[in-house]
């Protein structure tokens, strides 16, 4: 794939994110929900500190992202904060891609 990083060989569905830095962007995530990756920046809306407790980025029912720090809860596939201190902001989204091979790609912005 031209023009793009390659974060990692393979992403499984868990709660566990893939970290990573995107260049010129700072520290950054993958995560697979339901099937598909979403990328982001590791930068919680509320205060900008990383939402990963090591790595583990989703919470105990997996149906939303959750800053570690200070509670609040993104929708995994928009970046969407739908509780806690900075509801109604988003998650700085990265545009990511899975090839068929399984790898996933940073696409060059």
């Amino acid at each position: 794939m031209t023009d793009a990083l390659l974060i990692c060989d393979a992403l499984p569905e868990s709660r566990d994110a893939v970290k990573f830095e995107a260049p010129g962007r700072g520290p950054a995530f993958v995560v697979r929900w339901q099937g598909r990756v979403h990328g982001y920046l590791n930068q919680c809306a509320h205060v900008g500190g990383p939402i990963d407790f090591e790595g583990q980025v989703l919470e105990r029912s997996g149906r939303f992202l959750m800053c570690a720090r200070h509670g609040a809860i993104y929708e995994p596939d928009t970046g969407l904060c739908v509780g806690g201190p900075c509801k109604g902001a988003r998650l700085v989204p990265l545009a990511v891609e899975e090839s068929a091979d399984g790898k996933v790609w940073l696409r060059s912005a």
